[in-house]
């Protein structure tokens, strides 16, 4: 929803809420009965009137401000808390700086809880309102940006040299290995499936994009005859995690394909990393720049994962790319949904 629509709706509001409160204590004051008084020049009751919707704007912003950074997990207590202590005090105080320690004080200390309380949870409402239409349409977006660029994803997503080695290799290992070969030919069974049928999802279990990964490297050893050219790391428990189908893959994928030397050790390092809902995933591979320079295909993949981040995490990710030399490093931090 664009600012300048929040904004009007946020005047809108404080202008009704004014109004409503002027009528009120207008009434409450017994002026209709007068036949010569107006309402509208009496500056008291303006002051009065201004006031209150002042008083109640507090607690609503605190609603509306607060309320997305405190009610998380963690801070759920914290937002409990602060609540009572505001919603008890703050009513309290009011009440005896506007009519000292006397009894009516305890009933206007009722009546006071009871506005600010309902401002407050009007506040958070209308936090979450704004937030939904926000995500509704930067789902719809996705949508569309996904039905644009669906050919040239699968164009990344399946590697004709890619595929063509792996099939070559699995010829081979016939002979050699028949077991490994059946194996390997499962794993890029499950390769293609997930890409072409799971990935049509918004989003898919953690498990399921790290197997993905797994069977992606499984079949890429396949070539290498150095063992030691790939590290690969898991940690963290992510079992009950959601994410964005193919968001690692395509650097992965890069790094196999601008890789200088299979024969080296730790040619490619790759650590991904859990903890609690964050996801932390790291890719090195040392690149020839000469090379990489006359591949005018570079870098697309990767375009296309940066706007897919963009659209689907917004301010949950952090992504850093960096060329130092001949090292070529990806760090990639998402706050991942739970299922």
């Amino acid at each position: 929803m664009k600012k300048l629509k929040i904004i009007i709706v946020h005047i809108l509001l404080w202008i009704m809420v004014f109004y409503m409160f002027f009528n009120i204590m207008n009434a409450l004051d017994g002026f209709p009965n007068k036949a010569s008084y107006n309402p509208y020049t009496d500056f008291e009751l303006y002051a009065r009137s201004i006031m209150t919707t002042i008083m109640l704007a507090i607690p609503f912003y605190f609603g509306y401000f607060l309320t997305p950074y405190l009610f998380k997990r963690q801070k759920r207590k914290l937002f409990i808390i602060i609540a009572i202590i505001f919603g008890t005090l703050f009513p309290i105080v009011m009440s005896i700086m506007d009519d000292g320690f006397r009894p009516s004080s305890i009933l206007q200390s009722v009546f006071l809880f009871t506005f600010l309380n309902i401002f407050l949870i009007l506040g958070a409402s209308f936090r979450s309102i704004f937030g939904w239409i926000e995500q509704k349409r930067l789902h719809d977006q996705l949508e569309k940006q996904n039905l644009k660029s669906e050919l040239s994803l699968l164009k990344i997503q399946l590697n004709p040299h890619f595929l063509f080695n792996t099939l070559h290799n699995i010829d081979t290992l016939i002979y050699d290995n028949q077991e490994k070969a059946s194996k390997s030919l499962v794993k890029l069974s499950d390769i293609m499936r997930y890409m072409l049928k799971d990935t049509k999802s918004d989003y898919v279990n953690v498990e399921q994009e790290i197997q993905h990964i797994e069977n992606y490297l499984s079949l890429e050893k396949l070539r290498l005859k150095n063992e030691k050219f790939i590290d690969y790391k898991l940690s963290g428990d992510y079992k009950k995690l959601k994410i964005a189908p193919m968001i690692m893959i395509p650097f992965i994928e890069n790094a196999f394909k601008h890789s200088v030397d299979s024969n080296i050790e730790n040619g490619i390092e790759l650590l991904i990393n859990f903890e609690g809902s964050k996801l932390h995933f790291i890719c090195k591979n040392y690149f020839d720049k000469d090379e990489t320079d006359k591949d005018k295909g570079h870098g697309i993949g990767l375009e296309t994962v940066k706007k897919r981040l963009d659209l689907i995490y917004s301010n949950k990710y952090q992504l850093s790319i960096n060329q130092e030399d001949s090292n070529f490093k990806v760090n990639l931090t998402i706050e991942l949904d739970e299922n």
